[in-house]
């Protein structure tokens, strides 16, 4: 019996110097858990601030947005309203025309020829005057030199209206498109017109 009693007394010593394999693993186990839980309440409560910050940067660029397209559409309004403020004074102005004439190169080009036929004509009627011997030969002299001046004169007139006809041509142009962009070069092109009537 004796035997049986110290490998008894030898169990009993080795037990409480080794701990049991599953009483250490859960003591480990709960402080990685907190660990974690930690790292990830401070994730959260990091994700949630920047969450906040987006959101208040987003208002503000919404805020801006909402008074720049307020700015814009006021100054859209304001554009528009002063187009139609010109085309009205254009109106007003153009009432009392009965109709436009538009004047072409060619119209120019034949005014143009006109007068310098009327000159001619002054020219050649001068050197006849000059060169009459008699008195009726100087009457009639004076008399075609005063046709080809009234001549002239009428082809001067003629290019006289020509050219208003040219100028107010240019001004209808602006009434006359609704696009600005057309308007500006459709006058433009009737202005050189004009100023070539009015050389």
């Amino acid at each position: 019996m004796t035997t049986d009693s110290t490998p008894t007394e030898q169990t009993a010593v080795q037990t409480p110097d080794v701990p049991p394999q599953g009483e250490g693993g859960k003591k480990k186990r709960p402080v990685v858990w907190m660990i974690l839980a930690g790292v990830a309440i401070v994730a959260a409560l990091g994700l949630g601030a920047w969450a906040l910050l987006l959101n208040d940067d987003l208002n503000d660029t919404e805020a801006e947005l909402q008074a720049q397209t307020a700015a814009a559409e006021s100054a859209s309004t304001e554009a528009q309203r002063r187009i139609a403020d010109a085309r009205a004074n254009i109106d007003a102005a153009l009432s009392d025309v009965a109709g436009i004439v538009v004047v072409s190169d060619e119209d120019v080009a034949q005014a143009e020829q006109a007068v310098a036929d009327a000159e001619q004509s002054v020219a050649e009627a001068q050197a006849a005057v000059d060169q009459a011997q008699s008195e009726v030969e100087q009457a009639r002299a004076e008399r075609d030199l005063a046709r080809a001046e009234a001549e002239q004169a009428r082809a001067e007139a003629a290019q006289a209206e020509l050219c208003a006809d040219a100028s107010l041509a240019a001004t209808q142009a602006l009434a006359d498109y609704d696009d600005a962009a057309e308007a500006y070069e459709e006058a433009a092109a009737r202005a050189e017109t004009a100023a070539s009537a009015c050389q």
